[in-house]
Parts: structure tokens; sequence; C-alpha cells
């Protein structure tokens, strides 16, 4: 699939978009923009890309897609619901509008947390989803500056409502979200630029100014995962990226992030993926809407 840049335009009267749109069937192209896009499902189901998660979107979910993540959504060719009509409303803004110091205080931190996380996509809770609702349904009604007010309204009840499920991988998002430390800074910023090339553990930790071992006690204490297991993670998302934007064959990309054994490649993604190489292909770009 090849990703469209998505120019996003302001509602009517509005410093950001809120609207609603409809379809039977409904297709959106994989798209990307640079605005945080907060989006609802109220009728409809079907197959839902973001990143590289592949999966399905249903009524009643609520899905915050973070600034720069490639997404699509294509209803199914026979809807359960009534009318066969797939119905979405969406909030899309982009939060340096506000102001970098505004992010800054200390009530905004929560908010400042859930925008970060939402650079993999996020699926909120049942619960979480339906007293986002109601606030959205405030925002649609309110005018001027009550419709700014709405919207911090919901990204801080969004922000209070505890986990919600993460869409993209972990190798998928961007190395900026691991960014808490001027080490790790110029580790992530080396794999980054050599992650398609062989990594060398020593010169990876060098970057980071550690011996190899503390590098990686220090690397997965920070992280989460070993330094091995992010690389590959990186990697099989680099991948996942080529598998879903170019026509390339399999072997042609495992070798072009940075694998050198095709069934190393195979393997590794699976475990990451749940699905062959060729079957993530094949979910990710259904047969398209006649």
């Amino acid at each position: 699939m090849r990703i469209v840049f998505e120019k996003v335009r302001d509602s009517e009267g509005a410093s950001f978009a809120f609207n609603r749109v409809s379809g039977a069937p409904f297709s959106c192209p994989y798209h990307l923009h640079p605005e945080v896009e907060l989006l609802q499902v109220l009728a409809g189901q079907g197959h839902l890309v973001a990143g590289d998660h592949v999966g399905r979107f249903l009524p009643g979910d609520l899905l915050m897609l973070g600034a720069g993540l490639p997404h699509m959504l294509r209803s199914d060719h026979a809807a359960p619901c009534a009318d066969g009509v797939t119905l979405l409303r969406y909030i899309q803004f982009r939060p340096e509008d506000f102001g970098r110091r505004f992010w800054d205080l200390r009530e905004m931190h929560p908010v400042v947390q859930l925008l970060g996380q939402a650079g993999r996509g996020l699926r909120f809770t049942q619960a979480a989803a339906a007293q986002a609702a109601e606030r959205m349904d405030r925002l649609w009604a309110a005018e001027g500056s009550g419709r700014v007010l709405s919207l911090l309204d919901i990204l801080t009840g969004l922000a209070a409502s505890g986990p919600a499920q993460t869409l993209a991988s972990q190798g998928y998002a961007s190395p900026a979200s691991h960014r808490d430390s001027e080490r790790l800074d110029r580790a992530m910023g080396y794999i980054g630029e050599h992650l398609t090339e062989g990594l060398d553990l020593g010169v990876v930790a060098a970057a980071a100014g550690l011996a190899p071992n503390a590098f990686s006690r220090f690397f997965h204490r920070r992280v989460g995962i070993s330094y091995i297991d992010y690389v590959i993670a990186m990697r099989v998302g680099l991948a996942c990226r080529h598998l879903l934007e170019t026509d390339g064959g399999v072997a042609e990309i495992a070798f072009r992030v940075g694998f050198n054994n095709l069934s190393n490649f195979n393997r590794q993604f699976r475990r990451l993926k749940g699905w062959t190489p060729r079957e993530f292909r094949r979910q990710g770009n259904p047969v398209p809407i006649g």
C-alpha cells in the first residue's frame, strides 16, 4: 500500500478538526497526518491497520492515533448494522498549537504521557470509551472557547482512565519515545541510523559511553527488553512497513532491513507478529471493495 499524506482542514470556526464520516461500504486509504486523531466507531465494523498492527474495528471502539502513525480503516462487505453503514466521528488536533509551555504545566503531565503512548496507537476500554463519548457529545454542541475546553476535558478524562491497549509494536514506534536520558538518546540514535547494517554491541555501547556488559544491563533496565530483542523488534517493524507499502519480495525485504538469514527473519517475524511475512501482507492488504 502507498501511504497517502492527508492535509487536515480545521472545522469551520474552530482551530482543530472534528467531524463525522460514513460510508456503505466505508473505506479510507492507508494514510498519515501530523495531527493526533481520536476516532470513535459509532456503527459498523471492519479491517484496521495502524502502523504494523493489523486487526479489526468494532462498534463502540475508541482509538487514539498519534501524529504521523499510518492507518487505514475499511468496512466489511456486509456490515451487521441495520443499514450497512459504517459511521465514525473523529477529532484531529496538533498538540503544539497549545504552546510548549502549556504542556510543561504540572497538571498536564498525565495528558503528555498519554499523547506519547498514542504514537503507537491506543484502543481504550469500553468504560473509558463510554465516558469519553459523553464528553465528545459536549464538544460537538460547544461553541467558541468551549470547544477547546471540551477537547482538554476529553484528553484529561482519557489520561485518568487507566491502561489502554497498545496497537503498533514497540519495534514500529519511534525511538524518540524512549529518550529519557542522554546515554539512551545517543544509543537509540546510533541504532536508528545503522539499523539495517551490522550492529556491533561494543560500538553501540561506546556511543552510550558504557562498556558492553554495563550497557546491556542499562538498556534492559531503561527499555524493558534486551538490546538484541529491541534491534530485532525494530527490524521487524521496519519490515512491516516494507511489506505494507512496497511490492518487494520477502527475501529482499529481510536483507534490506538487516537480517542476514531468511529463515531467522521468518522465525522472528512470526514470533513477534503471529503471522508469516506473507500472511501479514495479505492481512494488511485485503481485497479492495468493489
